[in-house]
């Protein structure tokens, strides 16, 4: 998901959130060619033809784990594992922001391939603003169910006047989020990501939204984030918290929310490459 999406004076940007998982890509050798998924293929294909590479002399295999179609950037960390890795194979140096161009031609992308925390516009690939590292965050995540397909979610006629409708609470979100980056404060980034989720709501309603803030203000969370055109909810707390307080939420959770399946814990990091 996202800290904080929207629109501002008519520039669509989302704040990543990356988490403790990740898509990885490995270049190997053994003689049995691997089938990449149709948005990584596409991607190692643009990647290929803008520094004059065959594609064919790469043989690369994709790992990931995450969940495609929840909003969790699946797509995109899996176009940057690819070209990042080709790039090792071929000994391009590549950035993060020529990676986000690449990325931005197949679909609306996600920068959590960036290092930190970065404001980014997700239709076109532009890093906007560097924010910082976050301070560490213990995150809950919750899936309401179903599937989003970013391409169709991003071509819906009403969208930008429903972006324009909620951009006063994205300027507040944002500016709040910034704040808690830059200064290492969990609840102003918890509070940021919960107006930037309410706000959506008109855009893509999460039934059990307001539900689960009331939940995780009781249970001692800084707040709440979503994924803006996904399926998922995230419960944020300090990274302080005791396991007591994290197993509490997840069962008012599902007393409270019957459909809500939560799906695991992660931890709010800095984004960018990790290369073993």
């Amino acid at each position: 998901g996202e800290l904080v999406q929207g629109v501002i004076d008519g520039e669509p940007f989302l704040i990543t959130c990356p988490i403790n998982m990740f898509s990885t890509a490995i270049i190997i050798d053994n003689g049995v060619k691997n089938v990449l998924k149709s948005k990584a293929s596409k991607a190692l294909k643009i990647f290929c033809t803008e520094f004059g590479l065959d594609a064919e002399l790469l043989n690369v295999k994709l790992q990931t784990q995450l969940i495609k179609s929840k909003g969790m950037s699946s797509s995109s960390a899996d176009i940057a594992a690819v070209c990042k890795a080709a790039a090792i194979a071929f000994g391009i140096d590549i950035t993060a922001e020529k990676i986000a161009q690449i990325a931005a031609r197949v679909e609306p992308t996600d920068g959590v391939f960036c290092d930190g925390i970065v404001k980014f516009n997700h239709i076109t690939g532009e890093v906007l603003q560097y924010l910082g590292t976050p301070p560490p965050l213990k995150i809950l995540v919750f899936d309401c169910g179903g599937s989003v397909d970013t391409i169709v979610f991003n071509q819906r006629g009403e969208l930008p006047y429903l972006n324009e409708k909620k951009e006063e609470q994205v300027k507040q979100a944002l500016e709040l989020v910034e704040y808690g980056v830059k200064y290492k404060n969990a609840a102003a980034i918890g509070k940021g990501s919960t107006i930037s989720a309410l706000a959506n709501q008109d855009i893509l309603c999460k039934e059990d939204l307001e539900v689960i803030i009331d939940i995780a203000e009781k249970c001692n969370a800084v707040g709440v984030n979503i994924a803006h055109s996904g399926t998922l909810i995230g419960v944020l707390f300090s990274i302080t918290v005791s396991e007591n307080k994290l197993l509490e939420c997840v069962h008012a959770v599902h007393e409270m929310c019957p459909y809500m399946r939560y799906l695991f814990t992660a931890e709010l990091i800095a984004g960018g490459f990790f290369t073993v």
